[in-house]
Parts: C-alpha cells; structure tokens; sequence
C-alpha cells in the first residue's frame, strides 16, 4: 500500500487494539501491489492538479427562471459556447425583484457551500459576478429566503488545453470617463500593464453618482448583451467586478438610463502567454472571518481553503457585515493600497463583492489585504479558485516508495518524499534510485526541501530475527553511547535503543544514499509495524534512530496519527530526543483543504511543530506544506 493508505487500514484495525499489547501485521504477512492510479492526470506522469485557461465569450444568457430556497440545477458545460470539458465558468448573477430579504447563492452542482454571492433587500435588484467550478457540467443557484427571478450570463470558461493564462496585476485605475445609455468605448491594452495582446482583462467597474435608477453594461468593443454588470439608484455609488473580452483592444460601457462617471481599475488580463497563470477551481471555502477597520488588515490566502503556497492570485467573494457607517471596501495584493473601491455600503448594510487578486509574499503565506475607507465592520471571505504559474508544479508534495515501482509518477510535485525501505525496518526499497531521481526534479518553490526521506520503523523484541546483545553495533559498527545502560540481549529499553540506532545506521550507510546529511529522514511509525507491548521501549527505539541520523548530520522528523503515536509510543517526557522534532500528519482525506486544516492540529510531541500533513488524490500521497 501506499503511506497513507497503510495510515487509513492502521487506523481501522487499531480500535481492536488494548494498551496492553499493540502488535502489528507479522512480517511474512505484509505485502502490496503498486497502486492503480485513477482520477484525470493520474498513472501517466501528468500534472494531478490540473491547470485551466480562460476562453472569453460574448455575454450569452443561460438561465432565466423563477429561483427560491432550493437550490436550482443549470447545465451549463455544452451549451453557450461553453464545452463539455470545461472547468468553471464565469456568469454574471441578477437577482431580480426577491420577495424577502436575503443572499443568492451560486456553487458547484451537488454542493452548498455557505457563501453569500450577493445580499438583497426586499424588492430591490441586484447584480455579481461569480467563478464557480463545474460539477457534472452544472452549477446551482438558490436563494436564502423567499424566491425572484434569476438571471445568470456566461462570459467565459475555464478549460484545459486550448485559451489564454492570466496575469495578475496590481491594481490600476485606468479610465473615468462620464458615461450615459450611449455606448463609449474604453481602450484597456496599453493601460495599467495589458499588452496590446491581450484577450480580456479583469476590471473592477464603478459607477459614480448616477442621476438616475438605471444599471451599467461593460461588453466587448461593439456588443450590447443583454447584462447588467451591476444595479444601482440614483445617487448612489456601486461597485462591481467583471471579466470583458476584448475586441481591438477595447471594451464599452454604458448605462440603461442617466450618467454617470464610471471608474475602471484593472486587476489583471488574459492572454496567448505561455508564461502566465492558470486556473484551478475549488469548492468553496471561507478563508477569513474577522473585522475591518481603516488600517490594511492581511488575509493569509495561501495553505488554507486548498490554495497551495504556489498560487499567484485568488478568485473569492469577500462579504461586509454591520459596517458602522457609510465607505467602501478595498481587496488589494498585501502591501498595496490602491484607490479602488471592491464594494459601496451604507452603515449597517450587508454587501459582497467579488475579487480576483493577486497574493504577495512568501510562499509560506502569501496574502491579499483587505480594508474599509471608514469605521469597522465584520468581512468573510470564501475562496472559490485560485492561479498557479503555467510553469510551475501544483504547489504540494507527493511521497512514493515501494509499492509505486513501475508506476508512472506524478510531474507536478513541488518536492517529494521518497520512501528508503522496502516495507520493512529491515530491508531497502527496491526502485530506491530511480525514485530519488524522480524526486530530483521537484519544482520546488515551497518552504519544504524538495526531496526528503522516510523510513519504515519497528521494535519487534522477540520476532526479530537479529537482536543486539551490546552496546556495540554489528559488522564493525561503531559502540553505542546509551542512555538506558548496557544492552545485554534482553528485551528492554536499552537493547531497544541499539535495535532502533542499528536500523538508522544502515538506513543511512547501507541503503545506497548518498550524501545522508543533506535529508531531513522521516520516521513512519505506524501500527502495521511489530512493536512492544511496553511504550517506553517503543519511545527508546525510536530515540535510538534519532540519534544515529544525527550522527551523520541529518535531520529528522516524525510521520504518524495522533491515534497510532499514542498507542505505539505514548507520552513523551520533554527530556526525550523525541520531543520537539517536527511532525507530519497523515489524515486520510481526500481533499488539499482538509490537509490544510490539519495543519492547526497537534504536533506529535511537546514543542514539535506540524510542518505537513497528506492526504491522498488521484491514486498518490499527496502532501500540504503548513509552514
């Protein structure tokens, strides 16, 4: 089995287990088959995580219907020029005349992620733009309470293959001019970083103290869909994002009714580029909750809600709850401050506005910011996809041993662990070089090293077929300083620290690793290994290993489950060479966000630190970096 499939049966057979004597599978038993890959880009050497690019369409309406509390199937994919293999689209979403007070909805089919597109008074229309990921080629729409009409406009699609990367930019305001219902055209490339090849761009669109109820229409140079980009009162200030094609380079604006000054600030463009970004839509998860003031606040964008610490730029929807008074919304990459306005609210209005951002700083956090123009006010913020650079891997790990040998591995590992033995404390994995040469060609661009170790661990006493009986290691092996005394072939804890410092020894001289010092060595402790009844001889085996990888000079951590480290090892004394060494979690889960939520969970020891935790996708170990 693969590491974390060992985790998943270990931690199904454990609960049979009593505190008197934890033994595992017998060696004779222990066999696996190299996993059969499933899932796309899987078993081929492709990328697991999939990148999208974006093809740009003419506003075309793909649903007009009556919407209430359940939530309302749309296919999508295969209609409006959006294909069958298509990722995410991006639609624009009307709620017209809502009968109560409350929120719209708009997630992947079968999901219901709780996030606010857009919040809405009684009676009054309103307007969002929405990325949402494709399930089963559709997505849903609902409302919080009550029904209205709902309108939703396609203007683009994700899709592998074919179509254009994204660049992010920062933002940029790069037009005002004074609008009314006659269309005016807006050059966009050659302003605010768009190249002149550019596709379509990402504009936030504000419309300023219109004179009129109307609302506003951004479209490509020459196109008058049918789609209002946002709704607004006369006198009244509105903000709102939108992605337009472009045609010659240009796109237009109007209103339905009056003037307006309208405000377009650019946040980023699409194009040909084979060095941009591309997309990778998720579930919907809420990366923030807290509250605004008028100093920038930053939201850690990634290694929460799935975003890898590679991503260049977020897609979200950020909501403002019970603003204390009137002022704006700023979503802007960490670090900027520009003078554009995501959202207008009103004190004690609830808003949302969607963004797409770019995210600075390392990637062991990289973060948007986010701030109100005045007074405080509540924000949550939900993640709906995010950007990779074409270039680049997913931005997580993978780890292989034994049991991938043959298999086609994955091309996409940011850095890698590579599993030494062959399923046993004992022996050596017998694809070893090949896979450490695989694991040579992480992309890196993480704060994880980008090839690691691990070993397999054990402390069998009596089953074992060789037991020390000295301090003095087999073969010429050098003698043992041991803190338990002198081992005289007795099952206890000081024979236990040589059994456990012989098996490192030859992990690190014996096993065909160059250059041990430069790893960090993981020690898998699992409960499918043949352990003591006796924890404490458990915990001196284990300090053994440690012991003998630092006398080379490398590093090392611990793999495990909370579950299975308590009941092979138990409590841990700080004085232990045990505590304090990093931790790396399996969870078993199926999910890069779930992964990440491990990552606040406990350390294995007293004052370790979870540095990654795995999970498994597409027929691999996949691992999430939480530092």
């Amino acid at each position: 089995m693969s590491l974390a499939s060992r985790a998943v049966t270990a931690l199904l057979a454990v609960s049979a287990l009593t505190t008197a004597a934890v033994v595992g599978v017998a060696p004779a038993e222990r066999a696996a088959a190299a996993p059969t890959a499933t899932g796309t880009g899987t078993g081929t050497g492709t990328a697991t995580v999939q990148g999208s690019r974006y093809t740009p369409l003419d506003t075309t309406r793909v649903f007009d219907g009556a919407v209430g509390t359940t939530p309302v199937v749309v296919p999508v994919a295969g209609s409006a020029g959006v294909p069958s293999n298509a990722t995410a689209v991006v639609v624009n979403v009307e709620v017209e005349a809502p009968t109560a007070a409350g929120y719209v909805r708009i997630t992947p089919a079968g999901t219901d992620a709780q996030v606010a597109l857009q919040e809405f008074p009684a009676g009054r229309t309103i307007s969002n733009l929405a990325t949402v990921k494709l399930a089963k080629g559709g997505v849903q729409v609902k409302v919080s309470a009550g029904s209205a009409r709902v309108l939703l406009a396609v203007s683009g699609y994700y899709a592998s293959g074919g179509g254009s990367t994204f660049t992010p930019l920062p933002t940029a305001r790069v037009a005002s001019p004074t609008v009314g219902t006659t269309p005016v055209p807006v050059q966009l490339a050659g302003q605010g970083g768009v190249p002149d090849d550019a596709t379509a761009v990402v504009v936030n669109v504000e419309t300023n103290g219109p004179t009129a109820d109307g609302y506003v229409r951004l479209t490509p140079l020459g196109r008058d869909a049918s789609v209002a980009a946002q709704e607004f009162t006369a006198g009244r200030t509105v903000s709102n994002l939108a992605i337009v094609r472009l045609v010659d380079g240009a796109a237009q604006v109007r209103l339905s009714r009056g003037s307006a000054t309208v405000f377009l600030d650019v946040a980023g463009y699409y194009s040909a580029s084979t060095s941009g970004s591309v997309f990778v839509p998720v579930d919907t998860a809420r990366i923030e909750s807290s509250t605004l003031g008028t100093a920038p606040r930053a939201v850690r964008a990634t290694g929460v809600g799935g975003v890898p610490g590679t991503a260049t730029a977020v897609v979200a929807n950020v909501e403002v709850q019970a603003p204390s008074s009137d002022g704006y919304l700023r979503v802007t990459p960490a670090g900027q401050d520009a003078t554009v306005a995501a959202q207008v609210f009103r004190a004690g209005e609830e808003v949302s506005a969607a963004v797409i951002t770019k995210v600075t700083g390392s990637t062991a956090a990289r973060a948007l910011q986010a701030k109100v123009s005045r007074g405080t006010a509540n924000d949550y913020v939900d993640v709906s996809g995010y950007f990779l650079d074409g270039t680049s891997a997913s931005g997580t790990g993978v780890d292989v041993s034994w049991p991938q040998c043959g298999s086609s591995l994955p091309t996409d590992a940011a850095f890698a662990v590579v599993g030494v033995n062959g399923g046993l404390a004992n022996n050596t994995n017998p694809c070893l070089s090949s896979q450490l040469s695989w694991a040579a060609g992480s992309s890196g661009g993480t704060s994880q090293a980008p090839v690691q170790l691990y070993v397999n661990t054990a402390n069998p006493g009596k089953q074992a077929s060789v037991w020390p009986a000295s301090n003095t290691l087999p073969n010429g092996g050098p003698t043992v300083a041991n803190p338990y005394g002198t081992c005289a072939g007795g099952y206890d804890r000081a024979c236990s620290y040589v059994y456990g410092y012989t098996r490192a020894y030859d992990d690190a001289r014996s096993r065909g690793v160059d250059s041990p010092a430069s790893y960090r060595w993981w020690l898998d402790v699992e409960t499918e290994g043949t352990w003591q009844a006796d924890s404490t001889q458990n915990r001196a085996d284990l300090e053994g290993m440690v012991a003998a990888f630092r006398a080379v000079g490398a590093q090392v951590g611990l793999y495990s489950t909370t579950f299975q480290w308590n009941s092979i090892v138990g409590t841990v004394p700080s004085s232990s060479s045990l505590a304090g060494l990093p931790s790396w979690i399996a969870t078993g889960t199926t999910t890069l966000a779930a992964a990440q939520q491990a990552c606040s969970g406990p350390a294995l020891t007293t004052g370790g630190q979870v540095v990654m935790t795995q999970y498994v996708a597409g027929g691999f170990d996949r691992n999430a970096t939480c530092v």
